[in-house]
This record gives C-alpha cells, structure tokens and sequence, in this order.
C-alpha cells in the first residue's frame, strides 16, 4: 500500500505499516514499521521502538526545517540524494536514541528535493539475520519518494 502525504510517500508491503504526519509548526515524519504504529509517538519513534518484538524493524524519517544553522546540502546534511542501501554493519547499539537490549540502531542525515532529513533505523535481530532485517528494510525505505 502506497502512504503518501506531506511531499512524502512510501510502499508499505503486506506486514507492515506506515504513516506520515506533521506536528504543528513542524516539518513532516514520516514511520514505517514491521509492527502497528500508534497515533501518537515521538518524532523518532521511541514509543514504537519500545513496543519491537524479535525480528522488527522500524524506521523514522524526520525532516528539519531549515533555518540559519540547518540547511540543506550543507554540514550534517551534506550528503545529497538518498542513503545508501543500510547494511548490517551499518547498525550498532551506540546509534540508538534510547538503549534496548537486542535492538540495533543507525543514523543517516541527508538532503533530498532540497529538505534536510535524518533517517533513524532500529531492527531487532532474533531469528532473523540482521543482514536480512537491514535488507528488508532498504528495501521498504527504497520506495521512498520525495518531492520539493
């Protein structure tokens, strides 16, 4: 299922959700996860990460709104187009926003149609690899679509 909303969109395959919001006065979040998401969480999903089970995988995207210190193709958000697949590797325990046993976070910050955003993943490996949880989930996150 295609969500959409915000300039944003995302395929959320069969098992998996996703929803894109804005806070008032804010730019737009967008999570998708291998679990339901609630209505209401933080912007980098620390409600949502709370709730993974083995073998979930959730992901935020938080857009800044760009001002003097943040602005887009520049500094922290020098990397232009969207990041790189997210492998394995690129996940560890000291990239997470709140420390949980099993889970496994990685940060990307980037500028894509001119808007700076973080990327902010979390998988919680049991069963499966963490090299097939990062894998599904670039594979969810490559349906990204971004519009200025």
């Amino acid at each position: 299922m295609r969500v959409t909303g915000h300039g944003l969109s995302i395929d959320a395959p069969q098992g998996w959700e996703a929803r894109i919001f804005r806070r008032e006065d804010a730019a737009p979040v967008l999570h998708v996860a291998t679990f339901a998401l609630r209505e209401k969480d933080g912007d980098f999903g620390a409600a949502a990460t709370g709730r993974m089970r083995s073998d979930d995988a959730f992901a935020a995207l938080v857009e800044y709104r760009s001002d003097a210190v943040v602005r887009p193709g520049v500094g922290l958000f020098a990397a232009v187009g969207r990041p790189a697949a997210l492998r394995a590797h690129d996940f560890g325990s000291a990239q997470l926003q709140v420390t949980r046993g099993g889970q496994l976070g990685c940060q990307r910050f980037f500028t894509d149609s001119g808007r700076p955003f973080c990327l902010y993943a979390v998988i919680r490996p049991a069963g499966k690899r963490p090299e097939r949880l990062a894998k599904e989930l670039s594979a969810v996150l490559g349906t990204l679509a971004f519009d200025s």
